[in-house]
């Protein structure tokens, strides 16, 4: 039964991703039918311009044609209203995204087809050019279309207005009318292959962008190639670490609301980039604390050696950060980090609507406690003995006691990390980058 609610739990939320997706879509959609409006717009006053205004100067304006007035009047009114309606859309429709395009390549062909054919009967001159390039343009206008069955549409109904108007005006010549034809599927094809690719890429930026809030950049990776089973539930030790800003209450009811988001999302994110740094996630942050995980998604055989070292460079930034509020006459931070290896259960977690990727168990416990003990041990940093022992002699520590926490029949024992080994008895960290203090 629990595995059943756990599958209809993913199922859920693939659907909102999904349904999320296609509103992108429709978005993306909306902005570009906004945009062909006021493109048709501006060409139906360049077409009236050059047709009238030009054509009246260089004496080539042909006779007055009342169906052909009639047609440029309604759709005049045609382009205003679209342009009117899509103005006044507030909010993405999927099913208006979908048929709207339809109709208006309808309407647009139809327009320039029947204008091509009126001219034509009533001055008896039928300029093929003109009507090429004005169902070349129809053809343009899907380059902002929701999907590629719009450019298929557009393709298919600007060579068929070709097609249909040089056979009803006897000038229906194989060789010209496959040449233009084979023109509009090569423009079809480059514009379909530019909406996808543009619609990809939109939409992996934004999963990468979603993604990296809580994933170190090899893992997002990945996920984008791999796809969502990096992120499936699975159990293994990690190392778990979780920070907590001392006296931070007091400090913020000195503070305007604004000076403490500011405070925390500077301090948040430096932090969250040096557990990125080392191989971590950042899985949540509590407050002022931090909750952050070595071993998932990705296995990871040194996870508490990344977590011991990006410890201490948490501890050395925020030397630097403390110097730099100092000198503005800003009160300095104390921060406890505690550490424990454990075995966890890892996954996503949460609903269709709201979920997030955790880990689960007693490790997770453990770390707190562990980290509340350096208030008690006056120490900044505690690691517990299982990553004591897994950092494989690579970190200078000093053994502080056995301490009894909540939740736990037997004592803990930890040590208070004080720095890396001396150089001539350590390397660097597998699959970590040498720094200064590893030569």
């Amino acid at each position: 039964m629990a595995r059943r609610a756990s599958d209809d739990s993913t199922v859920a939320r693939f659907e909102v991703a999904r349904a999320n997706q296609e509103r992108v879509l429709a978005e993306s959609a909306l902005r570009g039918e906004r945009v062909v409006s006021r493109v048709r717009l501006a060409l139906f006053v360049l077409v009236t311009f050059s047709q009238v205004v030009i054509a009246r100067m260089s004496g080539e304006l042909g006779p007055k044609d009342r169906q052909r007035l009639v047609a440029a009047l309604s759709y005049l009114v045609f382009a205003l209203s679209i342009t009117l309606i899509l103005h006044l859309q507030k909010k993405p429709n999927l099913g208006r995204a979908r048929w709207m395009p339809v109709l208006t390549t309808l309407l647009d062909c139809g327009f320039f087809g029947f204008v091509a054919w009126r001219g034509a009967s009533s001055s008896g001159d039928f300029n093929p050019q003109m009507l090429a390039a004005s169902c070349a343009v129809v053809l343009a206008f899907s380059v902002a279309r929701y999907s590629w069955l719009h450019v298929v549409l557009s393709t298919v109904t600007s060579s068929a207005t070709f097609a249909l108007v040089c056979w009803v005006m006897g000038e229906f010549s194989i060789s010209r009318v496959s040449f233009v034809v084979g023109c509009y599927i090569a423009l079809g094809m480059l514009i379909g292959w530019a909406n996808t690719a543009v619609s990809s890429m939109f939409l992996g930026l934004r999963r990468r962008d979603n993604l990296s809030r809580f994933l170190p950049r090899q893992v997002v990776e990945r996920v984008l190639q791999t796809g969502d089973g990096t992120l499936e539930p699975v159990q293994r030790e990690v190392t778990i670490l979780f920070s907590d800003i001392r006296d931070f209450t007091t400090l913020s009811e000195t503070l305007p609301p604004r000076a403490v988001l500011g405070l925390l999302d500077d301090y948040f994110g430096h932090m969250g980039q040096i557990v990125m740094g080392h191989g971590g996630i950042v899985n949540k942050f509590l407050g002022d604390g931090m909750l952050a995980c070595w071993g998932v998604p990705d296995g990871d055989a040194h996870h508490a050696v990344h977590a011991m070292q990006a410890a201490l460079d948490m501890r050395k930034k925020l030397e630097e950060l403390n110097a730099w509020r100092a000198q503005r006459g800003e009160p300095v931070l104390r921060v406890g980090i505690g550490l424990h290896t454990g075995v966890v259960a890892a996954g996503m977690l949460g609903g269709a609507e709201q979920h997030e990727y955790t880990v689960i168990g007693d490790a997770v416990n453990l770390a707190s406690r562990v980290e509340g003990l350096t208030k008690t041990l006056g120490v900044d940093i505690l690691v517990s003995e299982s990553t004591w022992k897994a950092g494989q002699g690579r970190f200078r520590g000093e053994r502080m006691s056995e301490e009894r926490v909540k939740g736990r029949k037997e004592a803990v024992v930890v040590y208070a990390l004080e720095g890396r080994a001396p150089p001539e008895k350590t390397e660097p960290a597998p699959g970590m980058p040498r720094t200064a203090e590893s030569h």
